[in-house]
């Protein structure tokens, strides 16, 4: 394998990742089948569809247990800490971000065409108080686990890919992650622009807080009878995305521009890490399970969408 550089580190963190979220995927099936419940009908109830949402942030977790007991990395170091300009900028960000979900329709219409049929992805019941739940199983431990795994761990070993070679990388494997062929244009877009703002601000928290108002904005919108924005908010309410989306691509413009020029800082904030030569073979060496398995589960996806 020759030495474990950090790339290859990284890699290795996404295989795991995979693999274990495969795993705990597999075990709760044999699990319910030993004890006499089949899992296609058990598909629809609460309780499933919450042991369904918690199996990757537990994978995650796992994932990363293992990680900070094998290098003594500090958990602290890797979440960072960061100004709180950047909090404005991930929320501007994901505001901005609404605009392009119309990007994800085009590409799902697209699919259509061909006779590809779109499967919905079911969240437990928000009837009442079950909202909180729904919100903390499916928006907030999912955004926190995600993050330390793809903008906190991945992208600590891809530094030296230079910012957009690792901001892309990273929303491309993200993408990849969710299996979900109808999802991938606007996941993609999603972890390579979360991937920017934990590369500039040298932390996860404010791409954490990214994530789960994008989570927690589909949940809410579902709680009040609405698939999508209402009709007669979508105008404005697609200008002030619109707008957002400028400022924070601009802003993101500016502070790349500023960090390529500053020295490196001790906190890693600063400078470029494009002068080291990237060990991209062992990146993708120790990702090439992760990758094979989960783009086995995305052309199934697709396979079974046209009917196969």
């Amino acid at each position: 394998m020759g030495r474990l550089t950090p790339e290859k580190k990284s890699g290795l963190v996404y295989s795991g990742a995979a693999v274990a979220s495969l795993l705990l995927s597999f075990v709760l099936v044999v699990a319910l089948s030993l004890a006499g419940v089949d899992p296609a009908e058990a598909a629809h109830a609460d309780w499933y569809l919450y042991l369904s949402f918690l199996l990757a942030p537990v994978a995650f977790a796992i994932v990363a247990a293992v990680w900070f007991v094998r290098t003594k990395d500090s958990p602290k170091a890797v979440v960072g800490k960061c100004r709180a300009k950047y909090f404005l900028l991930a929320v501007l960000l994901q505001i901005g971000l609404l605009s392009l979900s119309e990007v994800n329709t085009q590409f799902i219409s697209f699919l259509e065409r061909f006779g590809y049929v779109p499967s919905e992805v079911e969240i437990p019941s928000l009837d009442g108080g079950k909202v909180i739940g729904v919100l903390i199983a499916v928006a907030l431990l999912p955004a926190i686990g995600e993050e330390l795994i793809f903008r906190g761990l991945l992208l600590k070993g891809m530094k030296s890919f230079g910012l957009v070679g690792a901001a892309l990388l990273c929303g491309a494997l993200f993408s990849l992650f969710h299996q979900n062929p109808v999802q991938t244009v606007y996941q993609f877009i999603c972890g390579a622009a979360f991937a920017f703002v934990a590369l500039l601000s040298g932390s996860i928290l404010p791409t954490i807080l990214s994530h789960f108002i994008n989570n927690a904005a589909i949940i809410l919108l579902a709680k009040f009878g609405y698939s999508e924005i209402p009709a007669a908010a979508a105008v404005p309410v697609m200008v002030v995305s619109v707008l957002c989306l400028i400022g924070s691509v601009v802003w993101i413009v500016l502070e790349a521009l500023k960090r390529k020029k500053a020295p490196p800082t001790a906190d890693g904030t600063g400078g470029t890490d494009e002068g080291e030569a990237p060990d991209r073979k062992g990146f993708f060496f120790g990702a090439a399970l992760g990758i094979a398995l989960f783009a086995v589960v995305w052309l199934s996806g697709l396979f079974t969408g046209f009917g196969g």
